[in-house]
């Protein structure tokens, strides 16, 4: 057990140019004038982020200081920056619009993004012992975080994209779509120390999201001006919606277990099952079914696991497994009596969205039909059943933006798993269960859409990327 916990987080890489053993190091230069104002930056930041949700009725003010304040700390430390977005992005972004409150959640992230690619460019962080993701990836996200909030203005003046809404849609798009790329840029590119110390953080950080979301879903006072809507259709959503909350914590959930087994066992198995509860509780299938498979891939590419822990896992499969059922399919359980069965509508919309996503990228193959095009497929047939998006990581791309998002979206994505296949031997197993989580969730759904399980899906989709360690020969 001991040398699966090693292999969560911790690994010996060649030092960068300019690397800092500080969190704080900015990438491309060493970082010793820089960190105090960085540490002031992220307190600040983290100071006016908790007013602007005790105080609702300040909100909107707090909320553009936050903004204001996370983008210097991104540009002046990556390292803080996206430790920063790690910890407050599970969360609500405010009692504001919607794009710019999901423009908030991520907000520290793009800006350290825009850093590391100011970096690359100027090859500040050049360095010949370290291999860096090849600037074709590199570039191919850039495109992607540019192109996302592109598709809203070929949309604009679409019955679901109408004039006056362009400016909170294309900051949503900016905010959500747009940091998952952006995620992928800070963790394939950020020191290997740093890229540890946020590791370590996420263990305790997404514990205590996933309590607040829990208690927001029981009604506990106050909880709640921190969190989404803590139930949306009898299901629990404080972290965003369902099946969005879902996805983030599935993909979270693999490296938060791997930096837990660092402390110790008891918070492992803590952080383990208060997971597998969230997600039961979103009564979300395609997570579940991600988080599972992500599981028995972590236990076993581990080695030297006691027989205990097959049984313990097995037992809470189960649990899980029935308690979804439960809540989603009661029809099952009772059907013997009732002869009730599930109604699986949900799932065939999905199908048929998926038809639709590529029918509008052959017709439109330059553009794509703009944000939400699925929505007036076929005459408006998915959109009368509130169907807006191409359920699928990819075709959801190509559908909105065509060839040019989907091939960008394509890249980074195909181009991660390429990664991880090459430096399979090498890859922390967490890692690699974290990118399983993110496919499978996004073979069914659309990851990228919340900013919470974007900026996760980036963290995967990064980590994987980190060529240093296709060097090593031990951990």
């Amino acid at each position: 057990m001991k040398n699966v916990a090693s292999q969560g987080v911790q690994a010996e890489t060649p030092r960068r140019k300019g690397d800092s053993p500080d969190l704080g190091a900015s990438l491309g230069h060493d970082g010793s004038s820089s960190v105090p104002m960085s540490w002031l930056l992220a307190g600040l930041a983290g100071g006016v982020w908790i007013m602007g949700h005790a105080f609702n009725d300040f909100s909107l003010p707090f909320t553009a200081m936050f903004v204001a304040l996370g983008a210097t700390l991104g540009v002046v430390s990556p390292g803080i920056a996206a430790g920063l977005t790690l910890a407050l992005v599970p969360f609500a972004g405010g009692d504001v619009n919607q794009g710019l409150a999901e423009l908030a959640r991520s907000v520290p992230l793009l800006a350290a993004a825009a850093r590391v690619v100011a970096d690359r460019v100027r090859g500040a962080d050049d360095a010949k012992d370290v291999a860096l993701p090849s600037r074709f990836m590199l570039l191919a996200a850039v495109t992607a975080m540019f192109l996302y909030p592109a598709i809203r203005l070929t949309a604009n003046g679409a019955p679901w994209a109408p004039p006056q809404t362009a400016v909170d849609d294309i900051l949503f798009l900016i905010g959500a779509p747009s940091a998952m790329f952006a995620g992928w840029i800070v963790f394939s590119h950020l020191p290997q120390l740093v890229v540890n110390r946020l590791l370590q953080m996420l263990p305790v950080t997404l514990l205590l999201a996933m309590l607040a979301a829990i208690a927001a879903w029981l009604g506990v006072p106050m909880v709640d001006r921190f969190t989404f809507d803590g139930e949306v259709y009898g299901r629990l959503a404080g972290l965003g919606f369902p099946t969005p909350t879902a996805m983030g914590v599935a993909i979270a959930l693999p490296l938060a277990v791997a930096g837990g087994l660092r402390i110790s066992r008891v918070l492992a198995g803590a952080i383990a099952l208060v997971g597998l509860v969230t997600i039961v509780l979103t009564e979300s299938r395609g997570p579940m079914i991600a988080i599972l498979l992500a599981g028995a891939i972590m236990m076993l590419m581990g080695k030297r696991l006691s027989w205990r822990w097959y049984v313990a896992a097995l037992i809470l499969v189960i649990c899980a497994v029935t308690g979804l059922v439960a809540l989603r399919y009661p029809e099952l359980l009772s059907g013997g009596s009732t002869g009730g069965i599930p109604d699986l509508e949900g799932d065939s919309l999905r199908i048929v969205s998926w038809v639709a996503g590529v029918q509008i990228a052959l017709q439109e193959p330059l553009t794509g039909g703009g944000w939400m095009s699925v929505r007036g497929w076929n005459d408006g047939e998915l959109g009368e059943k509130n169907v807006n998006l191409s359920h699928n990581l990819l075709l959801q791309g190509f559908a909105d933006g065509g060839i040019p998002l989907g091939v960008a979206i394509s890249i980074v994505v195909i181009g991660s798993l390429r990664a991880a296949w090459v430096a399979r031997s090498n890859l922390p197993p967490a890692w690699i269960a974290a990118l399983v989580a993110l496919l499978v969730c996004g073979a069914w759904d659309m990851p990228q859409l919340r900013a919470f399980a974007a900026v996760m899906g980036g963290l995967a989709l990064g980590l994987v990327c980190r060529t240093d360690l296709t060097r090593q020969t031990e951990r």
